[in-house]
């Protein structure tokens, strides 16, 4: 059985996984698209998960996530 703290490791390290998919994703599509509007869309979506990203990595520093 998982302690607490184990399961807040990998729901955090779950997470970051997949923002960080999400910003990689949101970039090659958006590499695909002429559509300067989807484009800026699609990149501002990037820019939100990599953000989110980010976050999460600070708030797993301050609970001494690995």
């Amino acid at each position: 059985m998982s302690t607490e703290q184990e399961l807040m490791n990998n729901a955090f390290k779950d997470l970051l996984f997949h923002e960080e998919n999400m910003a990689k994703k949101y970039a090659a599509i958006s590499e695909q698209i002429t559509n300067p509007k989807i484009q800026k869309m699609l990149q501002g979506l990037e820019q939100g998960a990599r953000n989110h990203y980010r976050t999460l990595t600070q708030t797993m520093s301050k609970f001494s996530i690995v």
